[in-house]
């Protein structure tokens, strides 16, 4: 049986909820939001639209209890509109979240995989570990997925290819200290110091094309949502399938003994093994700089993270 639960019903966890339901991809979902009326009228919309469906999910709200049993726990909670004023705004208001939430999953026994997508992802996913419990590899978080396929669309425009022959990684943070790891880019197999179908292509116009997307996004939608559940809906797939998918992913990095946004693989068990690439000097230092800025946010956490209240 496919158990899946969503923690925080906003854009994405509605989103993400509707896909399951309509894809037939969990047998049992289970909603949990602060808000019981918001959780009563998803279940009833949910419901009602599978009468549309051959398939069949059931579907379980407001119960910790029910995550026991649980393949995966997806933390969606989260106010993107506080991005607008400060980049780093939602740490606080998640760090609270996880301290409320925290306990009652670890009184479930839930004993699965944790996918955050809850922001700053890097340092959010760091304290779901700590204060679940769990061991680092079951506790993973979405990390720099989208900015690095943002920054494959981005190569693939500039070369005029498709971006299925676009490889490569954005290590770091995401919506903080991203490292654009031009040294892991690839396009046909061809560096990006080659001339790639007559065109050269300019690192840093590049990093301005990938970045405006976001910037679109968030200035026409206020939130990124589609692009998220895509790729959260791929890595559900791993891990209650038997493969594996190589993405850039919050994970606990042992060379930098903390959590950070660096490609791995991923199957049924979680993070698999991290994916060592030879990088720059340059960014190899930039990473450095990202873990020192996660770890001062997983110090503000551990400590109460009450200075923007």
């Amino acid at each position: 049986m496919r158990k899946i639960g969503i923690i925080g019903l906003g854009h994405i966890g509605r989103l993400l909820a509707h896909t399951l339901v309509i894809t037939g991809k969990a047998d049992q979902l289970v909603l949990i939001d602060q808000d019981d009326e918001l959780a009563v009228g998803l279940k009833a919309d949910l419901e009602n639209a599978q009468t549309a469906l051959m398939s069949r999910t059931i579907i379980i709200i407001q119960d910790y209890a029910a995550l026991r049993n649980a393949d995966i726990l997806v933390t969606a909670f989260g106010d993107s509109q506080l991005l607008q004023e400060q980049q780093m705004a939602e740490l606080s208001r998640n760090g609270q979240t996880i301290d409320q939430i925290a306990p009652r999953v670890r009184q479930s026994g839930f004993s699965g995989i944790v996918f955050n997508i809850s922001d700053p992802n890097e340092a959010i996913t760091a304290y779901l570990q700590q204060q679940l419990a769990l061991p680092p590899k079951q506790v993973i978080g979405i990390g720099t997925t989208i900015d690095t396929m943002r920054m494959r669309q981005a190569v693939a425009k500039g070369a005029q290819v498709s971006s299925q022959n676009v490889s490569g990684f954005v290590y770091g943070q995401h919506n903080g200290e991203k490292v654009f790891a031009w040294s892991t880019v690839t396009v046909n197999g061809q560096n990006l110091e080659k001339v790639i179908n007559g065109h050269h292509l300019d690192q840093n116009k590049l990093r301005v094309n990938a970045d405006m997307d976001n910037w679109y996004t968030l200035k026409g939608l206020g939130y990124n949502a589609s692009a998220v559940v895509t790729w959260t809906l791929q890595i559900i797939s791993v891990i209650l399938g038997s493969g594996n998918l190589t993405v850039p992913l919050a994970i606990y990095q042992p060379q930098y003994e903390c959590y950070v946004s660096f490609p791995t693989l991923i199957n049924r068990h979680g993070q698999g093994n991290p994916i060592l690439l030879n990088l720059y000097p340059v960014e190899e230092a930039a990473v450095k700089t990202a873990t020192s800025a996660i770890q001062q946010q997983i110090a503000f956490l551990q400590q109460g993270g009450k200075e923007n209240d």
